[in-house]
C-alpha cells in the first residue's frame, strides 16, 4: 500500500514566502533599483483559495516519480522556455559550476543535466537557476583575475519574456573595488541581476503552490534547493535564525510532505535530499544544533557500491554532529558509549571501503615547507569521501568524553593526528582548480584546525584554509578569523 502524507502544502512552503518581507531590506542594503512592487511581493498571491489545499494525500516517491518534464501541467511551459543571450551565458555557468558542485557525490549528475531540462519549461526553477548562478558569478567577481559578461535587465514578474535590449553595463573592472561596492556607492550588478531574479522564483512560488500537482512535484524540490544554495552564496558566514538556516527547515518538511529521503528511487529527489543534508551538516556543526533529518537508511554496508558508500559517510557525519551538539544532555557514560558507537560506525564504513578508495599517489614526505604530505585519491568524489570521514571522527573524538589515563591519550591524539595529516594531505592536492572538492575541504581543514597546537601545523593549516576559500568563494574568510580566535582562547 503506499504511504500518504496528510500536509497544509502551503504551510509546509510558507518559510519561503514569509521571508520576501525580510529580504526587502535587502534591496535598501545593496541599493537595488529593482523597480519592484513591494506590496504585491509581501502579500500571499493565490490563484485558488487556501483552504481548498488543507489535507493534500502525497503520493511514494515510487508512484510519482517522473524521467521528463511534466510540461502537460498548468504551472509549466509546453514549449522550451526563450532565454535572452545573457541568460544563456547564466545557464551556462550553472550548468558548468553550480551543477557539477551540487552533483559531487552523484553520478547520475542530476542537478547539472535533469534540472536545466526541467527549468526550460519551469519559469520558478528556471528563475531559481539563473538567481543562483548570478549570485556565485557576484561572488567570483570580487577578484579581479576573473572576467564576466554584466548586463541589465527590467523586471520580469510574469510570464511574459521581455524584449532583449541589449543594455549592458560597464566592464566589472571599471564598477567594483574588492568588495560589493566601489568609492563611488555603485553595486555589483551581478547582485542586482541575482536579487531580481530571486524575487520573481518568490512571486512565482506565491502563485502556483495551490496547484496540488506542482506541491508534490520535482519542480519544486529543485527550486526549494536551488533556493538554499542561493541563500548560502549570500550567507555571509551568518547562519543563526538566517535566511539560509530558514530554507533549510523549509526543505526538511518538503521533503517529508513528498516522502523524499536518500534511497529515493527517483534520482532527482534522491540527489536533492542528499544536497540538502550536505548543506544543513554544515550549518548544524556551526551553529550547535541536530541536523534536521529523522530518515535512518535501511541498506547493509556490504551492499552498497562505491558512489554510495560515498553517500553514506555523509548520513555518519550528521549522526556525528548530532553528538556534538547533544554534548551537556546526558550523563558521562551515556556520552562516552554514544561516542563509541559512532567511532566504531565510521571504523565499518572505513573497513568497507574497495581499494578503489586508497591514494594513487603520496608523496613520501611532507613537501618543503609544509609538515603535511600531499595525497591524491581519485575520483575527486572518493577524496571527498574520505576527508568527510575524518571530519567526522574529529568532530566525535573532540566531544566524546574521556575516562582519563595516558594510554586513552595517546590513542586519541594518534586518531586525530591521522585525520588532520589526510584531510590536509587530500586538500593539497585539489584546492587550486576544484571547486566542488573545494567545497569539501574547506570545512575538513576548519574542523583540523580544533584539534591542532602545533603553531607549524597550524599556519600550514590557515594557509591551506585561505586558499581552499579563494578557490571555493564561500564562506566569506571570517572563517579563518573564527577559527584564530579558537586558537587564541586554547592557548590562553
Amino acid at each position: 500500500m503506499p504511504s500518504t502524507v496528510s500536509v497544509n502544502v502551503w504551510s509546509v512552503y510558507k518559510t519561503h514566502t514569509d521571508l520576501v518581507p525580510y529580504h526587502l531590506a535587502d534591496i535598501d542594503k545593496y541599493n537595488l533599483n529593482l523597480d519592484l512592487d513591494r506590496a504585491t511581493l509581501s502579500r500571499r498571491q493565490s490563484l485558488a483559495p487556501e483552504p481548498e489545499i488543507t489535507g493534500l494525500q502525497i503520493q511514494s516517491p515510487v508512484e510519482i516519480a517522473d524521467t521528463a518534464p511534466s510540461v502537460h501541467e498548468q504551472w509549466n511551459s509546453s514549449d522550451v522556455i526563450p532565454l535572452t543571450n545573457d541568460e544563456l551565458h547564466l545557464l551556462q555557468h550553472y550548468v558548468h559550476v553550480i551543477g557539477p558542485l551540487l552533483d559531487h557525490y552523484d553520478p547520475t549528475k542530476q542537478f547539472s543535466t535533469t534540472v536545466p531540462r526541467l527549468a526550460v519549461h519551469n519559469f520558478g526553477l528556471l528563475k531559481s537557476l539563473l538567481a543562483v548562478s548570478a549570485r556565485h558569478q557576484a561572488l567570483l567577481t570580487r577578484h579581479p583575475q576573473q572576467r564576466f559578461n554584466l548586463f541589465a535587465r527590467p523586471p520580469d514578474l510574469g510570464h511574459e519574456r521581455p524584449e532583449n535590449t541589449g543594455a549592458t553595463l560597464p566592464h566589472i573592472s571599471n564598477l567594483l573595488s574588492p568588495d560589493v561596492g566601489d568609492a563611488n556607492g555603485l553595486t555589483n550588478p551581478l547582485l542586482q541581476v541575482a536579487t531580481q531574479y530571486y524575487y520573481e522564483c518568490l512571486h512565482y512560488l506565491s502563485q502556483n503552490l495551490l496547484y496540488p500537482s506542482y506541491s508534490k512535484s520535482r519542480e519544486i524540490i529543485a527550486t526549494a534547493l536551488l533556493i538554499s544554495t542561493y541563500e548560502m552564496f549570500d550567507a555571509e558566514g551568518q547562519y543563526s535564525n538566517g535566511a539560509w538556516e530558514r530554507h533549510l527547515r523549509g526543505i526538511f518538511w518538503i521533503q517529508r510532505s513528498q516522502n523524499n529521503n536518500g534511497e529515493c528511487p527517483d534520482p532527482l529527489r534522491r540527489a536533492a535530499w542528499w544536497q540538502w543534508i550536505r548543506q544543513d551538516i554544515w550549518v548544524a556543526f556551526r551553529e550547535g544544533r541536530r541536523v534536521l533529518t529523522i530518515w535512518r537508511p535501511t541498506r547493509r554496508l556490504m551492499d552498497l557500491s562505491p558512489d554510495e558508500l560515498c553517500l553514506r559517510v555523509i548520513y555518519i557525519c550528521g549522526r556525528c554532529v548530532d553528538f556534538a551538539a547533544n554534548e551537556k544532555k546526558y550523563d558521562l557514560t551515556t556520552r562516552i558509549d554514544q561516542g563509541e558507537k559512532l567511532f566504531n560506525a565510521l571504523e565499518d564504513w572505513h573497513r568497507t571501503l574497495p581499494l578503489t578508495f586508497q591514494p594513487i599517489y603520496t608523496n613520501p614526505l611532507p613537501i618543503l615547507g609544509s609538515p603535511f604530505t600531499p595525497i591524491w585519491i581519485t575520483p575527486a568524489s572518493y577524496a571527498a569521501a574520505i576527508q568527510t570521514f575524518h571530519f567526522s571522527r574529529i568532530v566525535v573524538l573532540l566531544n566524546q568524553p574521556s575516562m582519563g589515563g595516558m594510554e586513552d591519550y595517546r590513542g586519541r591524539q594518534k586518531f586525530l593526528d591521522e585525520s588532520v595529516d589526510t584531510i590536509c594531505g587530500i586538500a593539497m592536492m585539489n584546492q587550486d582548480t576544484d571547486i566542488p572538492s573545494a567545497h569539501v575541504s574547506f570545512q575538513a581543514l576548519y574542523v583540523a584546525g580544533l584539534c591542532v597546537q602545533d603553531p607549524v601545523k597550524q599556519g600550514a593549516i590557515l594557509q591551506l584554509l585561505e586558499q581552499t576559500l579563494e578557490t571555493n568563494k564561500f564562506p566569506p574568510k571570517t572563517l579563518l578569523d573564527d577559527l584564530l580566535k579558537y586558537w587564541r582562547a586554547e592557548s590562553s
